[in-house]
């Protein structure tokens, strides 16, 4: 369309432009008087397939002389050509030499009619003498023409180069928009294993890190709503189980202390040594009940954080030591034997208090559920500014499934036990303080036996000299 409408025009008017241009450049030679000057610059415009005629006319007469024509390659000395004297006499009716007079050119484009093929530019050059000057329409055309085909060409590949650079630079744009909605679709559905490839740092790739982040931060928030959902299912549980265990625990000892009192008061001729006897029961039934109230006292005082540590430097030999001479009499009345192998190096820095109850609790249960005849064996070794404590007892192990819960509240390793002071409190207490601590603790079956153990960090002392 651009060819067939504005090229066309486009190159009559520079053609135009052309013959003006050469019509000054050899009317500025001829009168310079340079013949030579003059041949060549008519040589020269004839090379770009224009066709320059010299003529001379009188107005008055009608008379005139051809001084050179393109076409017939010589001078004047020769007949007129009818071609051009034809397109002169034209001229001459159309009253073109008159307009001269008042404009520098006279143009013809396409007419007359015998020249219709032709762009025609006529000029002055003194009172009777004349150039004009001609280019074949035909040759502009086809210039126009094979512009437009060639420029079809190249616009058709042009087209087909871009539509291939679009389709990839739309795929390549398109593509971080399409995985956003492909992630963000399966966020949606709780699906987080899938993230935005981030390939920019333009707002696509802002948009794409920000949903890395939330994605984060909802796997994050899910995961943990999941472990509290897990820890309060477990503690709806351990609840459960504490009931179960505190009533259990309760019933036996009222039960006896109900039944005893009872029969103290129906029996009316009871003697000394049998109502002696059974207030002894009542005593020690009552005294494991308010052991098992201290007991709860204290878990729940440490678990509620009202009781703070006051660490110092001690000797966790001394704790030792006391701890052992004070369960003695436990110890040989199921014929345990203890064995110690502690170090020197034994001075470290917590609450005495509270770990005095650590190593207690830990003890307690090393002998209570050693075998009879059984070993005893109290250890401690110096590591990396740690002191570790450790309790071995021979006899039954802990079933595997039980060694990940034994520390936590209420947990009883063995269901079918019925006395109190088991490790449902005593290793709780034992957890909670080793964690006020910021210390570690755990359990092991050993190839005769089970150890416990837990650290405790080696006090700093300046030594003076």
């Amino acid at each position: 369309m651009l060819g067939n409408t504005l090229l066309d025009k486009m190159y009559t008017n520079d053609k135009i432009t052309a013959l003006k241009s050469g019509v000054d450049n050899i009317k500025s030679e001829y009168l310079s008087g340079n013949m030579r000057s003059t041949v060549d610059e008519i040589i020269s415009y004839e090379s770009q397939n224009m066709t320059i005629c010299l003529f001379s006319l009188n107005m008055e007469t009608g008379t005139g002389e051809i001084e050179y024509y393109s076409r017939q390659k010589y001078f004047s000395l020769n007949p007129f050509d009818d071609e051009v004297l034809k397109l002169i006499n034209n001229l001459y009716r159309e009253n073109a030499f008159n307009e001269l007079k008042n404009n520098n050119y006279y143009i013809i484009n396409g007419a007359p009619a015998m020249h219709e093929n032709d762009i025609t530019v006529l000029s002055k050059i003194n009172d009777t003498k004349y150039i004009l000057m001609q280019t074949p329409v035909k040759f502009i055309r086809d210039m126009s023409y094979s512009a437009v085909k060639y420029s079809m060409y190249i616009s058709i590949f042009s087209l087909f180069i871009v539509a291939v650079i679009i389709y990839f630079v739309a795929d390549r744009t398109t593509k971080p928009i399409r995985q956003l909605q492909v992630v963000a679709d399966k966020i949606a559905n709780l699906n987080f294993s899938e993230r935005c490839t981030i390939l920019s740092k333009d707002e696509i790739g802002l948009l794409s890190a920000s949903i890395n982040n939330m994605a984060d931060k909802l796997q994050e928030y899910v995961e943990k709503l999941k472990d509290d959902l897990v820890k309060l299912e477990k503690s709806d549980k351990m609840t459960k189980q504490l009931i179960a265990n505190v009533s259990h625990d309760f019933k036996t000892p009222l039960t006896l202390i109900m039944s005893y009192s009872e029969a103290l008061i129906d029996m009316e001729d009871i003697d000394e040594e049998t109502k002696g006897e059974y207030l002894n029961i009542i005593i020690n039934e009552g005294r494991k009940m308010s052991e098992f109230v201290q007991e709860l006292l204290k878990l729940s005082q440490l678990e509620g954080g009202m009781i703070k540590l006051e660490k110092t430097n001690f000797s966790i030999n001394e704790i030792i030591e006391d701890t052992i001479y004070k369960n003695s009499i436990i110890a040989k009345e199921k014929n345990v034997s203890v064995e110690k192998h502690i170090s020197t190096n034994s001075i470290v820095y917590g609450d005495y208090f509270r770990i005095e109850q650590v190593f207690q609790n830990l003890y307690e249960n090393a002998v209570k559920y050693c075998n009879s005849n059984g070993m005893v064996r109290v250890s401690t070794s110096v590591e990396n500014s740690k002191c570790r404590v450790s309790i071995f007892n021979t006899g039954k192990k802990i079933p595997p499934e039980d060694i990940d819960n034994i520390f936590i509240s209420f947990y009883r390793a063995d269901k079918s036990r019925k006395n109190m002071g088991s490790y449902g409190l005593g290793l709780a207490i034992v957890k909670i303080i080793i964690d006020m601590h910021n210390e570690r603790y755990g359990v092991q079956n050993m190839e005769n036996g089970v150890e416990f153990w837990f650290e405790l960090e080696i006090a700093d002392i300046e030594l003076e000299v």
